[in-house]
């Protein structure tokens, strides 16, 4: 197994910019939300989302403009994984000098999420001469649905204690991640801390994903194109911030309801897991799982394709009460088999 080493790239200005390949080009794959109303400038906000392409020459920078300066990306290039602060106002990362002359790879996920704020993607600048390619494309897709766990908040905090910090999240290593990976799969994550079903974290009923679902950047008016983007599988992580204040659970109930059917409307072949968990180690109640087998239950006898998943008892020790990184692979080891089974994987 090739083992990644995780470092800090130091960032150095780039020089004026010797040819620089558009966003836009064919040899471009991206993975994720992203707004392509300017299609040589494309947005975007979601944990997760991915740029990925094949390139030849020595080098490589890309052209990246971040409209708050914070966030993180995790960077790949062959077998090498860097960590990227987008924190230069010029928007111009030099990632790698004196490669071998010769085709490489270059992956790069955004690790931190969507209150980070929208960052733009220009394109990508190589050698002269040489050119980008593309990679072999991934057939199968998962999307998750989530809250701050989908998101991978504080996934690499050392301890409870620990208060949030973007470099400490990483939707790179968050389950669901772990999942698309490990299954061969395009990783989709739609995903915001403190969001519920119903109500968010301190009851706020306009910050739910019945209501913020469908769009791709804050301030947007652009329109995601379901039907160009069927998912095999959709996780729905969702209802652990409803049940932290007073909630009429006939209304969350019925709002999961209604909006598994929206799903449905727009992924006619998905199978749709409901996923419930997990608990922390001792917490022998089942009034969330109570919930969303309520939710499953009702789509049981006609729509065969939506399921119910308990993620369990899982510890969280990362920041603020949140799974760690070995916490996030239990949760991603009980999912795996389930799809593989559910999927014939």
């Amino acid at each position: 197994m090739i083992l990644f080493i995780l470092f800090l790239l130091f960032l150095q200005p780039v020089a004026e910019p010797t040819q620089l390949v558009r966003a836009d080009d064919k040899s471009i794959r991206y993975t994720g939300r992203f707004d392509f109303s300017d299609r040589a400038n494309p947005r975007f906000m979601y944990s997760g989302c991915t740029i990925s392409a094949g390139f030849m020459g020595t080098s490589i920078a890309i052209k990246l403009k971040d409209d708050s300066l914070r966030n993180w990306f995790n960077v790949r290039i062959d077998d090498q994984l860097f960590k990227l602060e987008s924190a230069d106002s010029s928007g111009i990362y030099q990632l790698a000098r004196d490669l071998p002359d010769k085709a490489h790879r270059i992956t790069i996920t955004r690790r931190t999420e969507s209150h980070g704020g929208t960052t733009t993607f220009e394109g990508f600048i190589i050698d002269p001469g040489k050119t980008l390619y593309p990679l072999p494309r991934i057939t199968r897709t998962i999307e998750f649905i989530g809250n701050s766990l989908t998101c991978g908040y504080g996934n690499e905090g050392k301890s409870r204690e620990e208060h949030f910090k973007y470099e400490t999240e990483n939707a790179d290593l968050a389950y669901g991640a772990l999942v698309a990976k490990k299954l061969n799969a395009n990783y989709v994550a739609i995903c915001r801390s403190g969001i519920g079903m119903l109500q968010s974290y301190d009851g706020n009923k306009d910050f739910v994903q019945p209501k913020l679902y469908d769009e791709i950047v804050a301030g947007s008016n652009a329109q995601w194109d379901y039907a160009a983007n069927q998912p095999d599988v959709v996780v729905i992580e969702l209802g652990a911030n409803d049940l932290v204040k007073t909630l009429d659970s006939a209304l969350f109930v019925n709002t999961y309801i209604a909006f598994v059917k929206k799903l449905r409307s727009q992924y006619s072949d998905a199978d749709i897991i409901c996923a419930s968990g997990p608990n922390l180690p001792g917490d022998s109640t089942s009034t969330f799982q109570s919930y969303i087998r309520s939710v499953q239950s009702r789509f049981a006898p006609a729509d065969k394709k939506v399921h119910y998943f308990d993620f369990g008892s899982i510890d969280a020790n990362g920041s603020d009460w949140h799974q760690n990184l070995k916490e996030h692979q239990h949760m991603a080891n009980g999912l795996i088999p389930y799809i593989k089974k559910l999927k014939n994987w």
